[in-house]
């Protein structure tokens, strides 16, 4: 199981965003569909770190991102200010996807495949960027991770490499951006993975923790 860690600097007002997105607390864990995660006390070095989103599927992204809206939960203003976009190069015909502030900012993604959505909200991936993607992935790949697809994006600040890698049951989004970042513990601030025994430390200060 692959749980991202969200840390927050009140988890009790937290939990009262993540229930408008659906998730309900069952045993230690926030859960909705196939997606779980864990909430955590602590004060973050920034809002986004080296984790930078949690990404949900939904079959119909236009009557959640209105659902939520309704329910007070806001467009992220730096990715989606408009509403759902499109990546034409995933998935065969695209996906279509939106970016929303969770608990204290934290970024969560909802997306839409063009083709063949599930029809259930669930688990979709974790997103992670990296200054050095490969270093990343071959990272992943000692863990016990496996390659699915990868894809170059051209965009107009540079071309971003994307990996997605299956991991623990789960889904990990690596992104390599234009321009490098500070690696920095944000409010995803740990994946947890089952079977660990001690915190393993990843590169550009990705940590793995024990479920």
């Amino acid at each position: 199981m692959l749980v991202p860690e969200l840390m927050l600097r009140s988890p009790e007002e937290g939990g009262k965003v993540l229930e408008r997105f659906g998730f309900r607390a069952d045993g230690g864990l926030w859960r909705l569909g196939s997606q779980a995660l864990k909430l955590v006390g602590g004060e973050a070095e920034g809002r986004h770190g080296r984790i930078d989103h949690l990404a949900l599927t939904v079959p119909d992204i236009d009557a959640a991102v209105a659902a939520l809206a309704a329910s007070g939960i806001a467009l992220d203003a730096q990715i989606t200010p408009g509403g759902p976009e499109l990546i034409q190069e995933f998935w065969g015909d695209g996906l279509r996807f939106a970016y929303l502030s969770g608990p204290e900012g934290a970024r969560i993604e909802l997306c839409q495949r063009v083709t063949g959505a599930p029809g259930e909200v669930g688990h979709d991936h974790v997103g992670i960027p990296c200054n050095d993607i490969a270093a990343m992935q071959d990272f992943f790949t000692a863990q016990g991770a496996h390659l699915t697809a990868a894809v170059d994006l051209s965009r107009p600040e540079g071309t971003i490499p994307v990996s997605f890698l299956s991991f623990q049951g789960g889904v990990i989004e690596l992104f390599q951006p234009a321009s490098a970042r500070r690696a920095a513990r944000g409010l995803w601030s740990r994946l947890l993975v089952s079977g660990l025994h001690a915190p393993v430390q990843g590169p550009e200060d990705l940590i793995l923790g024990p479920l």
